[in-house]
């Protein structure tokens, strides 16, 4: 009898995390909170399991975010008032300074020349017209001041984490480059569903790609500090297509007859 693969730890993490989501997302459908809460809960508890599981090690400031992104998460399911939420936010606020505190010891070797420049600046102007204009279809809907501050911080973090990632990513272009911008992608996108969702208009749909976003944030979260401690992070420029489809040479060169 042939022996049964075994499935790999990452693959099994991708499978227990897509179980979680689509939990989730029937439950965000019927409204059933409660699954939903709990799935948010355990998602960082999860990725660190199978972490632990194959490493033994974790730099202390990647260890320090996954336990701010727990409390984060942890403070917004268990919901003691207005209090309980802004320390929420304020948690997610330090975790994205805590990336932009990673972000800067790359940014040593960029270099701002040429058609990166023009990029960065574009990505600035517009990260920050859509803040504002986010900002001025909602901010009627903040009770206090102490919310507004926080909104105006998380916006300026999210502006400031999305373009040290473009100036990392557009002067490096390796595979951990694009994990992290794709992770700052997912993180950005999720909390502007988030305040879509309390602030403007809530579709079920919005919460359930809100959730799916952070919890892709978290996983490509843990594959950038896996492979940093696998030191896989090499210097080779990749592309994105390169990226999600690796490819050998030998592949490249097999002819397809149409």
């Amino acid at each position: 009898m042939q022996k049964k693969q075994k499935i790999r730890p990452n693959m099994a993490l991708v499978i227990v995390l897509f179980v979680l989501l689509l939990a989730t997302s029937i439950a965000t459908y019927f409204d059933y909170i409660i699954v939903t809460k709990i799935a948010k809960l355990i998602t960082v508890t999860v990725l660190l399991t199978f972490y632990f599981c194959q490493l033994n090690k974790m730099a202390n400031v990647f260890l320090t975010l996954f336990l701010v992104f727990f409390i984060g998460d942890a403070l917004s399911v268990f919901d003691f008032g207005a209090l309980s939420s802004k320390l929420s936010k304020s948690m997610y606020i330090g975790a994205y300074l805590l990336l932009i505190f990673v972000l800067l010891g790359k940014l040593k070797r960029v270099k701002f020349e040429g058609l990166v420049s023009v990029y960065l600046v574009l990505v600035l102007m517009l990260n920050s017209y859509f803040l504002y204009t986010l900002y001025g279809v909602a901010k009627e809907n903040f009770v206090d001041t102490v919310n507004l501050v926080l909104y105006v911080c998380h916006g300026i973090t999210l502006i400031a984490m999305t373009y040290f990632a473009f100036a990392v990513y557009l002067s490096r272009e390796t595979a951990q480059s694009i994990t992290f911008l794709l992770m700052v992608f997912c993180f950005v996108f999720s909390d502007v569903l988030n305040y879509i969702c309390n602030l403007y208009v809530y579709f079920w749909i919005f919460e359930v790609f809100e959730k799916v976003l952070h919890t892709a944030g978290l996983f490509l979260l843990y594959k950038y500090v896996f492979d940093h401690h696998m030191n896989r992070n090499s210097d080779k420029r990749i592309n994105f297509s390169e990226y999600f489809i690796p490819t050998t040479e030998s592949l490249r060169e097999i002819q397809v007859n149409l």
